[in-house]
């Protein structure tokens, strides 16, 4: 089965919302505003234990043992008759004594260890999502970023799939494309999530075009200190960055911006 190829994200702005609720926090985002970097979580830094781990799809015994001896031919293309006999000799007898189930979750596990260095970067369609605010933004302390989405980075911004991603089939070329990365479960649906992965062995931080960052919004209960030291960041940048402040509008049940 194949797997359906996750979206491009085409709306103009992307937001990520976080806090200041540390003197560490805050120096994060001292760095975005003046030195124009990101920093992008690993998978073991994410919130969703899922996330960016495929599931393996079960296969017969005989089906596994044949991947891991083409996997072992493949990292060994030079390998001599006898130690080729020998090595399927091997892989075919363990397979039987601890059963192909027992195996593929050893495996699945090996696969997760080699994914948890890849970095993923989230960012959601909107600034004024309430649920984002009070989950990452320190119920509305903190401050969302508002990034135009152009540029060479932004080009590689996937939308999330709200779906059980299909099982993993690691005999299939098909699936291991890395769409699984853009897979949640249907009861993250509502940070309307998009998201940026990179490859493991590129670092952790991202050096952006000062105009990508084009906004910050601040929220409607932020402190007045936090407030004073962001805006004067902001006036100390090339380009200035704009500064919103978020309020609630009581008759409309809205969050808006002044």
């Amino acid at each position: 089965m194949k797997i359906t190829a996750p979206n491009k994200a085409t709306v103009h702005y992307l937001y990520r919302y976080s806090n200041v609720s540390t003197p560490e926090r805050l120096e994060w985002l001292r760095i975005i505003i003046q030195q124009h970097e990101l920093y992008f979580p690993s998978l073991t830094q994410l919130n969703d234990p899922a996330d960016g781990r495929p599931k393996l799809a079960q296969m017969p015994g005989y089906k596994f043992a044949a991947y891991l001896f083409d996997d072992f031919l493949r990292r060994n293309p030079n390998v001599s008759t006898p130690v080729r006999t020998r090595e399927q000799f091997v892989i075919y007898y363990n397979v039987l004594r601890h059963g192909a189930s027992h195996l593929q979750r050893l495996f699945s596990q090996g696969l997760n260890e080699e994914l948890k260095d890849y970095r993923i970067y989230s960012l959601t369609k909107r600034h004024e999502n309430l649920n984002m605010w009070a989950k990452y933004a320190d119920n509305h302390a903190g401050y969302c970023l508002e990034f135009a989405n152009e540029g060479p980075l932004f080009e590689h911004a996937i939308e999330v799939t709200y779906e059980e991603a299909v099982r993993m089939d690691i005999t299939n070329p098909d699936h291991r494309n890395g769409y699984f990365f853009f897979f949640k479960k249907p009861e993250w649906s509502n940070e309307e999530e998009v998201r940026l992965v990179l490859p493991r062995n590129k670092g952790s931080k991202v050096k952006i075009n000062p105009r990508w960052l084009t906004r910050i919004i601040l929220g409607k209960n932020i402190s007045e200190e936090h407030r004073n030291i962001i805006q004067k960041w902001a006036g100390e940048r090339e380009p200035r960055l704009n500064v919103a402040l978020a309020y609630y509008d009581e008759p409309d049940q809205a969050l808006r911006l002044r």
